[in-house]
């Protein structure tokens, strides 16, 4: 069955292009939007910010195609996107394995959290996986493809800080009142709770002298300082992320060695702690910290993107050429999914 549905083009401010909705749809191998009709191979990659679908296409000739539609079914399509394009690109490595008399070598695991086939070829089996369609990390019972223990549902790397945390959809909202002039200012904005705890005192104290905007900036603190820090699966995380941001390094390894002394399993974090030695200009440590990451996720994309920065920093040639074998990238491994967010989702 297609999945129809309808959508807006929108521009680079946000803004929908049109007044009246047009038609699109996902059926096989194809994409289409109005009058184009785009082959899912060919989309390198897909990301959802609330209503916000932003794709990027690859054309035959220079740079890949941005395009970023509007649509109550964005969380859908990319959902389906990321099941069409991983079953379309695992056959494609598998035929290309058997082709050279390497079939056998090919491994493949379905993401928990969304069911797209991630390709583990020539990766070391570790105790998680990271699906590069969906951002999610999902910690097996076992490197082998076991059952699952636990999946991190909503987490991934922040726009704003790059850490990896629990990203959430906020709304900034400010009122003002002039004599006569009065109106208001709204938007969105996605970040962690740790990111949006500055905004949101601005916010409560931009509104405090009219009022009307308070109970919009009381909820948003609320939601701000209620994040992994009062539940979820890393209490504590958010204000660990803080104080690396603010460069209190002692405080931040502090925070992380506490979560991970009941979560020793636990890339994202170590991801983090690898981030916080960077800001602080010690790539050496930073690049332990990355190996350590990919020890517990190997397919972890933003741990071995830092760390093969970590490496040419360092000048350890031998073992960035090791990384880029093992990724298959000509010069670094290829930059994370996550770090490409849409921007008429932005603030």
């Amino acid at each position: 069955m297609p999945l129809k549905f309808k959508f807006y083009w929108v521009n680079e401010k946000g803004e929908n292009t049109s007044v009246f909705a047009k038609k699109g749809q996902l059926e096989g191998d194809t994409l289409t939007l109005g009058d184009a009709n785009i082959p899912v191979a060919a989309i390198a990659s897909a990301d959802v910010r609330g209503q916000y679908l932003a794709l990027s296409v690859a054309q035959r000739a220079g740079e890949p195609a941005n395009l970023v539609v509007s649509t109550g079914k964005a969380g859908e399509i990319k959902a389906e996107l990321g099941r069409l394009r991983s079953t379309i690109w695992a056959e494609m490595h598998r035929k290309e394995l058997e082709e050279s008399g390497a079939g056998r070598t090919f491994r493949g695991q379905n993401c928990p959290a969304c069911g797209a086939v991630v390709d583990l070829t020539g990766m070391a089996k570790t105790p998680q996986v990271s699906c590069p369609f969906c951002h999610t990390i999902s910690t097996l019972r076992s490197g082998d493809g076991g059952p699952v223990t636990e999946i991190e549902r909503g987490y991934r790397l922040c726009d704003q800080c790059g850490m990896y945390s629990n990203p959430r959809q906020f709304t900034i909202f400010y009122f003002y009142f002039l004599l006569v002039v009065y109106g208001w200012r709204s938007g969105t904005t996605w970040r962690c709770p740790g990111c949006m705890r500055g905004e949101a005192w601005k916010m409560f104290f931009g509104n405090l002298i009219f009022v009307l905007g308070v109970p919009v900036a009381l909820i948003q603190l609320f939601r701000s300082y209620g994040g992994t820090g009062l539940g979820g699966l890393y209490p504590g995380l958010d204000s660990a992320n803080l104080k690396a941001s603010r460069g209190d390094l002692t405080g931040a390894i502090g925070a992380y060695q506490k979560i991970l002394a009941r979560r020793p399993v636990s890339a994202g974090v170590k991801h983090n702690i690898g981030m916080a030695f960077l800001r602080q200009n010690r790539p050496q440590e930073a690049a332990r910290m990355f190996e350590f990451a990919l020890a517990d996720c190997a397919n972890y994309q933003p741990a071995a993107a830092a760390l093969a920065a970590c490496y040419k920093q360092l000048g350890e040639s031998e073992k960035l050429a090791e990384l880029k074998a093992l990724w298959g990238a000509k010069d670094e491994p290829p930059e994370s999914p996550e770090s490409a967010a849409p921007g008429p989702a932005a603030e």
